[in-house]
């Protein structure tokens, strides 16, 4: 780490005399408050930089947590005591969450110059977040209108947005301005604040609340998963349309009632058909045959629009399409127009693949556009196609354009044309200067101190904040030094986000490689497949916990962990790298022996579960690998296969190491369900626990 600089963008000078003033004219309690913003702006005056003397960083970090607890425990009327503590971090750069805290303490009207002047300076800055709606619902609570209206911003939650309409209409000269913006409060599936009942009366009122915004409000409720809303939209309905809100429920409680053409009356069938569509779209992925029936039952009445039909056509084209049912094809083939999803055409050509209906999948994919043609997928999928029809000179070229390309396409197509396939490492271009600017940067220092003491929360909070206030061509100097630091999770978001895709060395870091090496030895799991697995998982981000609860640089369910360790561990055991790894390498271990060291089905088992992976095999006879692939139902499982074999190699290319990978996927084949049991010596596949 370079010298430390501490910069800050500074008050005006007619600020700071006013400042100084206050100073003059509050209690001794206020002092503190009024001298920091004093010292905020004259050490950031004219946005100059400062070098700053300050004490050794590890001596500045233990007074600055210590300063914060003592914050939090010290009763409000001995905080001054504190004032010593305060003074001698000031030019820490950490030091303006220490204000916000202290600001916390005692939020409270008396101290409305300070809460306003620290919002006006740092607006938006992280260590502002939150500030300011506590400081707007405290006004709203005690009646401080003129405060409030004086604090609010434009994109503050519903409650505090409704709060502030309520002051606007209170002294409107023109209500109808301000009533015209509560239609976007009112249209949200979930139940608004108890704040929003004053304006949501007077809007009603003013006869702004149509039948239409009730319906189109029922129908966000029922499809976001908040039927409890549903009585109360009811009874706003007019008694002619009350039975909309009975047929929401009864489709949400069971989707089969659309199957019954008696509990569509058709007296508006406009809405009717929204809600058919709804119900019809969730029976298609349970039991597309009987969506079928249901489709076939009112599309003759002519109840659906052409959106809604091309949704149900997908929906019932996809299901069949996933389950390999032979009627797939129809649906497919009525799904597959001008106006579909992109993954129609897709699914289109992966059942026509599982079929080796090679002149099908040449036909499907000439119908794309242009540009379409030319995504990876397809290119390779038209090469496959050709070789197999016999014309491998029409072949040839498209597996050597994807050849140079640095992905799994492009890898499959290297093996296809028989070349070791590309990695295309470029260093990205250093520039010391700008690396050195950006590290002087208040947001950059702030992230580093947070790294330092292992807050990686804060840490990334303040990163993601210096990179959204970077031009895009500086971002790749904040990449780099993010590599520098050793913090590979942003280092590698960065690159992401600056367009280097090329660095390599940068993007694909050897990050706890001892702990993978040393551990994949004693399970006989090569490193870069563990690595391959964590780059993917977690950009080895060490406290990554997923919204199911995986944790950690290898994204282990806690249930797992405990199995593999033969006992119950402390969740705060995932997230120490060693520990995780352990646990990690040692499940690929587990799924490695039960899946017959297949890495397509351990890499689809580790994203998706076991159980779900047996029952994607073929039933009977093999397939061809890449096949399987396209054909695995999960989209997010896919790619993650096809991401991780790809990472496998770049890492086997990183650490040295021979690889025979894409060569081996492009002719091999996944077994059927059968074989596999076979292979294992058991009648039944017996694989990880639930």
């Amino acid at each position: 780490m370079t010298a430390r600089v501490q910069v800050f963008q500074g008050f005006s000078d007619g600020m700071a005399l006013m400042l100084v003033n206050e100073l003059l004219q509050q209690k001794k309690f206020l002092c503190w408050l009024t001298a920091v913003l004093l010292w905020l702006c004259v050490f950031g005056m004219a946005g100059a930089a400062e070098l700053l003397p300050i004490d050794d960083d590890s001596t500045q970090r233990e007074k600055f947590e210590a300063l914060e607890k003592a914050i939090r425990h010290t009763p409000g009327s001995r905080l001054a005591s504190l004032d010593a503590e305060f003074e001698a971090l000031q030019n820490y750069s950490l030091y303006p969450y220490l204000v916000r805290q202290r600001l916390y303490r005692d939020l409270t009207i008396k101290h409305r110059d300070q809460v306003e002047a620290f919002l006006a300076q740092f607006d938006g800055q992280p260590f502002t977040y939150g500030l300011r709606s506590s400081w707007l619902r405290y006004l709203a609570q005690n009646k401080q209108q003129s405060a409030f209206l004086a604090s609010y911003r434009d994109g503050m939650d519903s409650e505090i947005t409704c709060y502030y309409l309520q002051y606007q209409l209170q002294d409107a000269t023109d209500p109808n301005y301000w009533l015209s913006k509560v239609e976007k409060l009112w249209l949200s599936g979930q139940s608004q604040p108890d704040a929003c009942d004053p304006i949501f009366k007077q809007w009603e009122a003013a006869g702004m609340l149509t039948t239409e915004l009730v319906l189109a409000r029922l129908q966000k409720a029922a499809t976001s998963g908040n039927p409890k809303l549903i009585p109360y939209l009811q009874r706003k309905l007019p008694a002619s349309h009350q039975y909309i809100a009975d047929l929401w429920k009864a489709v949400l409680n069971n989707p089969r009632t659309v199957l019954r053409q008696t509990a569509f009356p058709l007296r508006y069938p406009n809405y009717e058909a929204r809600i058919m569509t709804y119900g019809l779209n969730r029976l298609a992925w349970q039991r597309p045959d009987e969506a079928a029936k249901g489709y076939y039952l009112w599309a003759p009445k002519g109840v659906f629009n052409p959106h809604q039909i091309n949704a149900l056509h997908r929906a019932i084209a996809l299901s069949l399409a996933i389950d390999n049912q032979p009627n797939a094809l129809e649906w497919l083939e009525r799904a597959d127009v001008k106006e579909a999803d992109e993954d129609v055409k897709r699914w289109h050509m992966a059942y026509l693949l599982r079929a080796r209906d090679w002149q099908g999948v040449l036909n499907v994919i000439e119908t794309a556009s242009p540009a379409r043609q030319n995504e990876d997928n397809f290119m390779y999928w038209r090469a496959r196609a050709y070789e197999a029809l016999g014309v491998p000179e029409q072949a040839a070229p498209l597996y050597e354009r994807l050849s140079g390309e640095r992905h799994y396409y492009g890898f499959m197509a290297s093996a296809k044309a028989g070349k070791k396939p590309e990695i295309l490492h470029t260093p990205t271009p250093r520039d010391q200067l700008a690396m050195e600017q950006i590290e002087a940067l208040p947001a950059a220092q702030r992230a580093y101190e947070f790294l330092q003491m292992g807050r990686l929360i804060d840490a990334r909070r303040e990163w993601r904040y210096l990179i959204t206030h970077l031009d895009s061509a500086s971002i790749k100097d904040a990449a780099l030094l993010a590599s520098e630091w050793g913090w590979y999770d942003q280092a590698i978001i960065s690159f992401t986000q600056s367009g280097y895709m090329d660095d390599i060395d940068k993007r694909f870091p050897l990050a706890y490689a001892t702990q993978f090496s040393s551990i994949g030895q004693t399970y006989n799991i090569q490193p870069a497949f563990a690595m391959a697995i964590a780059r993917r998982e977690s950009s080895f981000m060490v406290d990554a916990v997923s919204p199911a609860g995986a944790t950690g640089l290898m994204q282990l369910m806690p249930g797992t962990a405990h199995y593999l360790a033969a006992k119950k561990l402390n969740r705060n055991v995932l997230f120490e790298p060693d520990q995780n790894v352990q646990l990690g390498v040692q499940y690929l271990r587990y799924l490695m022996d039960k899946l017959n060291n297949n890495p397509v089905l351990v890499s689809a088992s580790y994203n998706a579960g076991w159980r779900r992976v047996l029952e994607w095999l073929p039933e009977s006879n093999s397939l061809p690998t890449d096949i399987w692939i396209e054909n695995i139902p999960y989209r997010e499982t896919r790619h993650y296969v096809k991401a991780v074999l790809a990472y496998r190699y770049i890492y086997e290319h990183q650490l040295g190491t021979p690889s025979e990978l894409f060569p081996q996927l492009a002719t091999t084949d996944i077994p059927s369900a059968e074989a596999l049991s076979n292979a294992q010596g058991n009648s039944t596949v017996q694989l990880a626990p639930k």
